[in-house]
């Protein structure tokens, strides 16, 4: 990967994983520690089946919380099935952290995740459809990594990886989202995948330099968009978002989802401009084209660098 990658990945992935130096259980009920790290071998999809930590738990410098004794592999085991059958998979953080009894070292944390970034980025080049993934621009290794570090690196996504093997980002953005529905947690991440995709296509189709992250993953997401150096990306709604900022028209935030703020100023925009009102509208493909292109025409009027 790309040095810009591996410098920011930690960056981009906390705020959409935290980062934890304890044992907690995830929302599908999985042991995990550090930036979204799973430790634990069960199937998420039938609890209990196999309830045995991952060899990578052990591979961490555990120790006592309070008296700071490193913990031997009983103590370890013991503190994975204490967690496991907690019952915590939906309570709050806070209460996780204070259930655990043994913590782990920043230094271990990151090695468990430059280990795994290792890992998946291999298995990704392993796979037909990202076989050019070495040369792709930075922002889109970063947002296949996300992907993976989501879902695993042997993720299907049928219509996503038919649009990597064609070299088409713009597919890419539109195919790389998880399912919403049930799992509001995943949004944050599809939006900013959607967007580092798109990044993607921005610098191949100007011939940038693939080493540029471009997005800077230190910021917050709006302010990435609000800098100036990116382009407002008109094939997502954040872009759509940004446009009307940008032109005058407060969408109440740049989050990419489609709440009151977004849907009347979409609506003030369409209806200053003539154009047909879409108040219902719950995301891109619910925007019309010609509100797009009226929106395109309004940027580069202002001289605002915009993609497609």
């Amino acid at each position: 990967m790309h040095d810009s990658v591996r410098n920011g990945f930690n960056a981009f992935s906390e705020p959409l994983e935290s980062r934890e130096h304890v044992m907690y259980l995830d929302v599908k009920s999985l042991v995990s520690t550090g930036v979204g790290n799973l430790l634990d071998a069960d199937d998420p999809e039938n609890f209990g089946s196999n309830p045995v930590p991952l060899p990578d738990i052990f591979t961490l410098d555990w120790q006592d919380r309070d008296t700071g004794v490193p913990a031997d592999p009983a103590a370890i085991e013991e503190e994975y099935r204490k967690i496991k059958f907690s019952g915590t998979a939906n309570a709050p953080i806070g209460q996780k952290r204070a259930l655990a009894r043994l913590v782990v070292s920043d230094g271990s944390v990151d090695a468990l995740v430059t280990r795994k970034l290792d890992d998946f980025e291999a298995s990704l080049r392993g796979r037909p459809p990202f076989a050019g993934y070495d040369g792709w621009p930075a922002p889109g290794q970063l947002g296949l990594l996300s992907m993976a570090w989501a879902m695993g690196p042997m993720f299907r996504f049928p219509h996503f990886e038919a649009a990597a093997a064609g070299g088409d980002w713009l597919t890419m953005a539109r195919e790389c989202r998880m399912t919403e529905a049930g799992n509001p947690g995943v949004i944050p991440r599809n939006v900013r995948d959607g967007l580092l995709f798109t990044l993607a296509g921005w610098v191949t189709d100007r011939g940038g330099d693939i080493t540029d992250l471009v997005y800077d993953p230190a910021r917050p997401l709006n302010a990435n968009l609000r800098s100036g150096a990116l382009p407002v990306p008109l094939n997502l709604l954040i872009g759509v978002q940004t446009a009307l900022e940008t032109l005058g028209m407060d969408p109440h935030g740049l989050d990419g989802v489609a709440g009151p703020g977004t849907r009347g100023a979409l609506t003030t925009f369409q209806g200053a401009n003539g154009l047909t009102l879409t108040p219902a509208a719950g995301g891109i493909d619910d925007v019309p084209e010609e509100t797009i292109a009226a929106l395109a025409a309004q940027l580069d009027a202002r001289g605002v660098a915009r993609f497609p």
